[in-house]
C-alpha cells in the first residue's frame, strides 16, 4: 500500500512494474467504496536501476480515504495497487480508516428491538 497526501499538487510514487516497455501511461484512481474514479494521462516516469518513478497530479484524492490505482502502458496492464492518503505526517501516529465515518452501536440506545 502506498501512502499518499492530499491536495492537488504533484505526486511521485516509486514502483515496480511489471515489465519495462516504451509508451504512453495513464493512470486510473478509483476511490475505495463509492467507485468515483479518475484517469489521467498527463504522467511522466523515470526509470532507474531497480524501479521507475511516477509523477502525476490527482484531483479527487481526500484526506483519510482509500484509492485503489492502476497504471496502464499502450493498453496493457502495468501496474496496480492500493493508495491511502492521509493528512497526517508523522509515523508514530496510530491510523485509523473509519474515525467519525459511522456510529457505533451502543446497547442502552433507543434502538432496541425485540424479537419474539
Amino acid at each position: 500500500m502506498i501512502r499518499l497526501t492530499s491536495g492537488g499538487t504533484q505526486k511521485s510514487i516509486s514502483i515496480v512494474p511489471r515489465n519495462i516497455s516504451e509508451g504512453d501511461i495513464s493512470m486510473t484512481i478509483t476511490e475505495d467504496g463509492t467507485n468515483i474514479s479518475e484517469t489521467l494521462t498527463t504522467i511522466s516516469s523515470i526509470e532507474t536501476q531497480n524501479y521507475t518513478i511516477v509523477t502525476f497530479i490527482p484531483t479527487i484524492l481526500k484526506d483519510e480515504n482509500s484509492y485503489y490505482i492502476e497504471l496502464t502502458r499502450d493498453g496493457d496492464l502495468w501496474y496496480r495497487d492500493k493508495v491511502y492518503v492521509t493528512s497526517q505526517l508523522n509515523d508514530e501516529i496510530i491510523h485509523t480508516l473509519n474515525t467519525n465515518k459511522y456510529t457505533e452501536y451502543d446497547a442502552g440506545s433507543e434502538d432496541e428491538y425485540i424479537v419474539i
